[in-house]
């Protein structure tokens, strides 16, 4: 769509209402196997993927997060802040060996979810509503409410424009996955949970420690991606994902920062990531 992507969310909002998209949209993006998701014209990365011709959002980590999951043919994948589930859909559809579980601290957004993998006929993608945190029990998080949106920003860590707040079960994903996955290997993680991504990998130090999965993590702030990086093994590598020019960069301690918000964490070598993603690796 031309100029959409130079629009500010207030003016996107306008275009949104004014060019309403309803029922099940095809998902029509490069590299992947076409799937299709539901939309009301409330579901944020549905209108970003549909009016930037797919291309517009996180493209680059969508297509790397594809290529990974090719790699995967009956092992466990965790999407932690599943939203309405893109993720958990592409990697879903490589196997139906693979078991993919999906957490998210919204209810609205796991309703979605499902009737995705309904439409695209999946029944290996497992919603939870839970918060995966660094201990096991009860906690609130944030949020707000729009009239005609999902919401895409509630966290367990208080935001201005977040003036609402619910109660959810909190758990660390190390001890769900020691009761679900016993004779599987976690292979693949996705996290995504507005920063509170310290406390999501604190809660899981086994499963990194024994499995080496790889993980692609969202990062706001990259004053934190130092704190991040320490409670990692020191075997990761981390990669600068550039979603604009299709490429990973690798980086170290004192790169310069970057204005994209998302990060590979792997044990694999730079000539194996090489071989594995479609795009550049830098």
């Amino acid at each position: 769509m031309k100029n959409y992507s130079n629009l500010n969310i207030k003016q996107k909002k306008v275009f949104w209402k004014e060019n309403p998209l309803h029922g099940e949209v095809e998902i029509k993006i490069q590299e992947i196997e076409n799937f299709k998701m539901y939309n009301e014209n409330d579901d944020t990365v549905v209108k970003e993927l549909y009016w930037t011709n797919f291309m517009g959002w996180e493209y680059t980590s969508l297509v790397l997060w594809n290529d990974l999951s090719k790699l995967n043919k009956s092992g466990v994948i965790y999407d932690i802040g599943s939203y309405t589930g893109v993720y958990s859909i592409i990697a879903a559809k490589h196997s139906r060996e693979n078991k993919v579980f999906a957490f998210d601290i919204q209810t609205n957004t796991l309703e979605r979810l499902r009737k995705n993998c309904l439409i695209n006929d999946l029944n290996n993608v497992f919603g939870h509503n839970k918060a995966c945190t660094d201990f096991n029990g009860e906690t609130t998080f944030s949020f707000y409410q729009e009239e005609g949106i999902i919401s895409s920003v509630a966290s367990l860590v208080q935001k201005k424009m977040n003036n609402l707040n619910q109660g959810i079960d909190a758990i660390k994903l190390d001890d769900f996955n020691s009761e679900i996955s016993k004779n599987h290997v976690v292979r693949l993680l996705k996290i995504d949970v507005e920063d509170a991504e310290l406390n999501t990998l604190a809660g899981m130090q086994k499963i990194l420690s024994v499995h080496s999965p790889d993980v692609l993590v969202e990062i706001n702030n990259y004053n934190n991606l130092k704190k991040v990086k320490k409670l990692f093994p020191k075997a990761y590598r981390i990669y600068d994902i550039d979603e604009d020019n299709f490429s990973i960069r690798k980086i170290g301690w004192f790169s310069k920062p970057s204005k994209h918000r998302n990060y590979l964490f792997t044990i694999k070598k730079k000539r194996r990531i090489r071989d594995v993603f479609t795009g550049r690796v830098i």
